[in-house]
């Protein structure tokens, strides 16, 4: 049916790092907000039934990288599906379960998996995690915008033949040596931020939904959306980002 919005939640149980679900509470109220009703369905490893062709949004948290190998098994039956759900419909990744859909996963105990291959990236996993705040420029839907966020970074990012999703401000990205940020491809949305990143930047929110609505074939005249507090908080965020004393070699903020 048309008014109904149906978001797949890719394996809560089981990666659920960093209170990332907050970005399914974010599309959702902004589904009900606009007057659709919106389903939200889990997906775990017992799901028997998993076309995600049946659903306008897909959402994968982080999770613990000892996980990937089961979930690139359970997803590899539906790689061809998923390939096309990307390029057509918003499909948002972030943290850690990029790798799921990169070639190569590195670990530090000197072995390496297969992810699903529907991205060129290689991930290479820390030997230590390094967190600090994430401030990048980027377009979705032809929207240019600013996203601030946090970054938690348990692996690099080897972007190969990708897009990447932001160009940083502030922050480590991908690799802590390119001002790099994530992975765009079609219309899905691999990065690095958490915070988790559609709660703390609803106008990304806002262009997932326009381009539900658009994929959908519907157009009606939504409310705007005030996004004052929003504005005011990103604002302090970025105020102590200015200030801060950082050892990163990748931050343009020394270049404003």
């Amino acid at each position: 049916m048309a008014n109904i919005l149906r978001i797949g939640w890719l394996f809560p149980n089981t990666l659920n790092l960093h209170g990332d679900r907050g970005n399914i509470l974010a599309i959702k109220a902004e589904g009900l907000r606009r007057g659709y009703s919106v389903e939200v369905h889990q997906i775990t490893l017992d799901t028997l039934d998993f076309d995600p062709m049946n659903y306008d949004f897909l959402f994968c948290a982080p999770g613990e990288i000892v996980h990937f190998k089961e979930i690139v098994r359970f997803l590899t039956p539906h790689k061809n599906a998923l390939s096309t759900f990307i390029e057509t419909r918003p499909l948002l990744v972030t943290g850690t379960s990029i790798a799921i859909f990169g070639k190569l996963m590195h670990r530090c105990e000197d072995y390496s998996f297969s992810g699903l291959g529907l991205l060129n990236v290689d991930c290479v996993e820390n030997k230590t995690v390094y967190g600090d705040d994430l401030y990048f420029t980027c377009c979705y839907n032809d929207k240019e915008m600013e996203i601030i966020g946090c970054q938690i970074q348990m692996m690099n990012l080897e972007i190969l033949e990708e897009t990447p999703f932001g160009l940083l401000k502030y922050g480590y990205g991908n690799t802590g040596k390119t001002t790099q940020e994530g992975v765009i491809k079609g219309q899905g949305i691999f990065t690095n931020t958490l915070g988790p990143v559609l709660i703390c930047n609803p106008w990304l929110t806002e262009e997932i939904v326009n381009l539900i609505e658009h994929n959908k074939g519907m157009h009606p005249d939504a409310i705007k959306r005030d996004n004052t507090l929003e504005e005011n908080s990103f604002k302090t965020k970025l105020n102590l980002i200015k200030t801060k004393e950082t050892a990163l070699t990748n931050t343009a903020l020394s270049e404003q």
